[in-house]
């Protein structure tokens, strides 16, 4: 529902300014969520407690404080969440989404409309984001107010671009280069957000298209 309402408003621009609406909203929720401390726990977040992280489903129980069952409900998330990935963009709504990306006006002459299709695209990515937020403080215990800050829709933003934008599989790999390259360089280097901002500006120069966009141009192409 608040991706539906935020899209309404947001999609009334495009390009840039979307991008700067949409972080816009993240900020002032942000701000809300300092603002009204009392219900949010403010800069100390919300811990939920153990027993409300132990499941019943019919009569087996899930107990999320066990590391092993919340690597495997977190992977089981992440299957459901690409394959759903999958199904839209090989679907005929997915098709609609790349014409748009590729030419809006002239998916407008062919009689789609764009503008509905854009909000169902925006709506659907809240739902899944939603859904990993919801899952995170259950598999984890806690949710911070650092959680809605603007650098977790800037991040998101450079993980797309690394992975490869209108790729599928692209945000995984992206993620995975970061989150690795951060770690190893994190280990024996203060300075280690100079030597990934050095891999990030490389990778840009020589693989414009992403890690994943320019391997299918160059030799899969048949990758998502």
């Amino acid at each position: 529902l608040l991706a539906l309402v935020i899209g309404l408003l947001a999609l009334r621009t495009s390009g840039v300014a979307f991008m700067i609406v949409t972080m816009m909203f993240a900020q002032v929720f942000y701000l809300l969520i300092l603002y009204f401390a009392a219900w949010t726990g403010g800069d100390q977040g919300l811990v939920i407690q153990q027993a409300s992280r132990v499941i019943s489903i019919g009569g087996a129980s899930l107990d999320l404080t066990n590391p092993t069952v919340r690597y495997m409900g977190a992977l089981a998330l992440f299957s459901v969440a690409l394959l759903i990935t999958l199904a839209l963009v090989r679907s005929r709504f997915g098709r609609v989404l790349v014409a748009i990306r590729e030419n809006e006006e002239r998916t407008k002459m062919l009689g789609y409309d764009t503008v509905a299709n854009k909000l169902i695209s925006v709506v659907a990515s809240g739902a899944i984001c939603a859904a990993s937020g919801a899952a995170y403080a259950l598999l984890f215990g806690y949710v911070g107010s650092n959680f809605a800050s603007i650098q977790y829709s800037i991040l998101p933003l450079l993980w797309v671009l690394l992975g490869g934008a209108a790729t599928t599989l692209g945000p995984l790999i992206g993620t995975l280069f970061m989150y690795y390259v951060t770690d190893i360089t994190s280990g024996f280097t203060s300075a280690y957000l100079l030597i990934v901002g050095v891999a990030l500006i490389l990778l840009v120069l020589f693989a414009p298209k992403g890690i994943m966009g320019s391997i299918r141009e160059r030799w899969l192409e048949w990758l998502p």
